[in-house]
């Protein structure tokens, strides 16, 4: 019976990871149908498996986590760069078309300075 009983909590093992489901001293034996306290007292070494075997899934759930991260932070540099690309497209041909502006604007300034002077002018000669 100890043989079968082992053989059944190993089983266990491989098809909770086969099935990808958390792997605990408990869910082992759960789905062996025994006690977890057996594996406790009477197969350390599986204990020590299942321990293993924990540590393993929780790297890849990291690694998962991780690699998820990687991918959202890939998508939000991919649209930061084309936004930056667009950007500087505008600012391109902004430029030229806000220095046109920036110049009719001081020659609209520099008409109305000469007529304000005149204006002046004239005002001290009628006086």
């Amino acid at each position: 019976m100890s043989e079968n009983t082992r053989r059944s909590l190993i089983d266990a093992l491989y098809e909770l990871i086969s099935e990808g489901k958390k792997v605990s001293i408990k869910s082992v034996a759960d789905r062996a149908g025994l006690s977890h306290s057996i594996i406790y007292n009477r197969y350390p070494d599986l204990k020590c498996i299942i321990k293993d075997e924990q540590v393993k899934q929780t790297e890849q759930l990291k690694r998962d986590s991780d690699i998820a991260e990687l991918e959202k932070l890939k998508i939000k540099l991919s649209s930061a760069t084309r936004k930056n690309k667009k950007l500087e497209q505008e600012k391109s041909t902004d430029f030229p078309s806000l220095l046109a502006h920036i110049q009719q604007v001081y020659s609209m300034y520099d008409q109305l300075a000469e007529e304000h002077v005149e204006a002046l002018n004239r005002l001290r000669e009628i006086k």
